[in-house]
């Protein structure tokens, strides 16, 4: 184990959970509505999925606080690369995406990769943006699915005041985990903006979880699975 490392901390959604049904599969039914038939694997999802994750980035500011006609900019990238004109289609985004909700699959390698981490003796934490209204239901969600005793802290932006970027979120987790030396906390998270730039801003080691490679070539430890964690804890 890296002796520099005290501590790790998490993201929720997108990271330990994946997003149920995935994005792919929305995006897919909502080309089927607009009278095209493109599967959830084909790449021009992907192409456009990166390209919308690529300009979210530059705006410098987290989705919550996103205007709705902001958010249907940023999804026009996808439509461009299905093929599909943007005419009509903002209403028909937002009954899709809303029809999933708030829905979370934990992701298969969370349980192994928490379990073996906390075997070594690592303080471990997870940090979400997550509104209050659904701070209660996400805590249930992560003691149903039996990992909550891994934690030493949930911060939940909701309950605190602060949201990712902001570097007071990070700080109170830290508090939270009783480490008070940022430099040696990382934090593994699939957001550039929340979590890599958002701890880079805080003193802590980001590393960018991004398991369909959106944002290769950039200066952040990435990993593809969370298992490629420990690559960095030697």
């Amino acid at each position: 184990m890296n002796k520099e490392i005290q501590g790790i901390l998490f993201d929720f959604g997108g990271t330990l959970y994946d997003y149920y049904p995935a994005n792919s599969v929305i995006w897919s039914r909502i080309a089927k509505r607009l009278g095209a038939e493109i599967p959830p694997d084909d790449p021009r999802i992907w192409i456009g999925m990166r390209k919308q994750s690529i300009e979210a980035t530059k705006r410098a500011k987290p989705f919550s606080t996103l205007s709705r006609e902001e958010i249907h900019t940023l999804n026009l990238h996808v439509l461009a690369a299905m093929g599909i004109d943007e005419k009509g289609t903002i209403e028909i985004i937002s009954e899709e995406f809303n029809k999933r909700g708030h829905g979370y699959r934990i992701n298969p390698e969370s349980k192994e990769t928490l379990e073996k981490i906390y075997s070594i003796g690592l303080k471990i934490g997870l940090v979400s943006n997550c509104p209050s209204k659904f701070g209660k239901p996400r805590r249930m969600i992560i003691e149903e699915d039996g990992i909550s005793h891994y934690f030493c802290a949930i911060i939940l932006s909701g309950e605190v005041g602060y949201e990712k970027p902001e570097k007071e979120i990070f700080n109170i987790a830290l508090d939270s985990l009783g480490l008070h030396d940022a430099s040696k906390v990382m934090i593994v998270g699939d957001s550039l903006l929340a979590d890599v730039i958002g701890a880079q801003n805080a003193g802590l080691i980001p590393v960018l979880y991004d398991p369909l490679g959106f944002h290769s070539g950039e200066n952040v430890i990435t990993i593809q699975k969370l298992s490629e964690i420990f690559r960095y804890l030697k």
